[in-house]
């Protein structure tokens, strides 16, 4: 058969397609851009027919019903393996669960816990020698699922752009279904930074020297830092996110080494731009971000926004006691990879006060201790640099005395007092009165 005669055997509906689901399956999705829309629409539609049903992925940014309609989540459970802003609005409903992972451990979470029985994706218009290309999201986990599945099953959509990289395509003899949708791939804004953020870049930017390698995190934090390297010089990137900032710097010449990331994930225009250019290539997430592999590449920087940190550098990403807010992700293994590159940076960074937005009641995000049940995101030891408006905290391979003494630094001036006065009834600092001079 011709890879043709193979594409037309494989062909099916979307209502076809869906009816290969069945009660008891493991069903792994692409996230975010690579997500095929319809083909879970249409499966969610058949609800009524399954027991018992888990659907994988991370980060969806469509409404399905399995997330709003209890009686659907009973059939169909969805897992999160990195929450973004739709799920993090629909948590009180209970409908999906949240599986917390390191991002270098994505390959073992997908082989020996979720072991799924269906992997869906959406993929590029397949090429002359029968190959379809996972596009800028989905080399995220697009080889691991269509090799541990027992069925994989592909949208095709001609908006997906055809990606560089290694383990970016899948053959038609690796497929068993097919079927043919175009959709806009799904896009996500650029966030805007604060005065604050940029206040925060201003400390970083000055440390990050030419010829470095850089991994910025997502939001508006991570963008004032990118667009304050406009005027350096001769930077690579090595990231689990290609973001829009990296466009403009590229454009702009500051980026003229190669550009190695995980996905892209942003507007339409990073998404052609990803799949234009030969300068990025686009890897499986647990290679990214392999902290080993992090660790090689001299000068490396790392720059990561988080939740909160205590005294002693404990560093919170995922949320305040039992209210999950955002996910691991990727923080663990930069942070680890850029402290042991020589000439590595890791720097994380928070406001220093959180306002509430229904109160107006202003708190600061350095404390003493966390709320009950607070997850440690980065645990102290590995925490190289803490950084927010106010300054610089050094950590690395600090005493407690030193490390409380740095985070009280880099504190809001209104919380300093009350912060000194806890660590001293703590025993973490000594109350050293001024000697008398009688």
């Amino acid at each position: 058969m011709t890879f043709n005669d193979q594409y037309q055997a494989k062909l099916k509906s979307l209502t076809e397609a869906a009816s290969q689901i069945q009660s008891n399956e493991v069903i792994l999705s692409n996230p975010v851009a690579a997500m095929p829309i319809s083909l879970i629409t249409a499966i969610t539609k058949r609800y009524k027919e399954y027991e018992n049903v888990k659907l994988f992925s991370a980060f969806v940014i469509h409404p399905f019903d399995f997330f709003t309609n209890p009686e659907v989540a009973e059939r169909i459970r969805y897992h999160s393996f990195f929450m973004g802003p739709l799920e993090r609005q629909l948590i009180p409903y209970g409908t999906f669960s949240i599986d917390p992972v390191n991002f270098s451990n994505l390959k073992l979470l997908i082989e020996q816990r979720i072991k799924p029985t269906t992997f869906v994706t959406t993929v590029s218009e397949m090429d002359a020698d029968g190959y379809f290309n996972f596009g800028p999201m989905g080399v995220t986990i697009g080889e691991v699922g269509s090799k541990v599945a027992e069925k994989v099953i592909i949208q095709v959509n001609k908006n997906v752009p055809v990606v560089h990289g290694t383990h970016n395509q899948i053959h038609i003899d690796d497929v068993d279904m097919i079927v043919e949708q175009d959709e806009q791939l799904l896009e996500v804004p650029e966030t805007p930074s604060s005065n604050i953020d940029k206040k925060i870049a201003e400390w970083i930017v000055p440390h990050v020297r030419d010829g470095s390698t850089i991994q910025i995190g997502f939001g508006g934090l991570a963008n004032a830092v990118s667009y304050g390297l406009d005027s350096k010089k001769d930077l690579a990137v090595h990231t689990e996110m290609i973001t829009e900032s990296m466009v403009y710097l590229t454009e702009k010449g500051v980026i003229s080494g190669p550009i190695r990331g995980g996905f892209a994930m942003g507007t339409r225009k990073l998404y052609d731009f990803s799949g234009k250019n030969s300068q990025i290539s686009i890897e499986p997430l647990h290679l990214v971000n392999d902290p080993s592999r992090i660790a090689q590449i001299d000068n490396f920087v790392s720059v990561n926004g988080c939740l909160m940190a205590d005294l002693t550098g404990q560093v919170v990403s995922e949320g305040a006691g039992t209210r999950f807010i955002s996910s691991v992700g990727g923080a663990n293994d930069f942070v680890r990879g850029a402290t042991k590159s020589k000439g590595g940076q890791s720097f994380i960074c928070l406001p220093s006060t959180n306002k509430n937005e229904k109160t107006g009641e202003v708190t600061s995000t350095i404390v003493f201790s966390f709320p009950k049940a607070t997850p440690v995101t980065v645990p102290r030891a590995d925490v190289q640099y803490i950084v927010t408006e106010h300054g610089i905290a050094d950590m690395f391979n600090r005493s407690i005395e030193d490390r409380v003494e740095e985070m009280i630094s880099i504190a809001d001036p209104a919380f300093r007092e009350e912060l000194r006065e806890q660590a001293i009834k703590a025993g973490y600092i000594k109350n050293v009165m001024p000697m008398s001079l009688t």
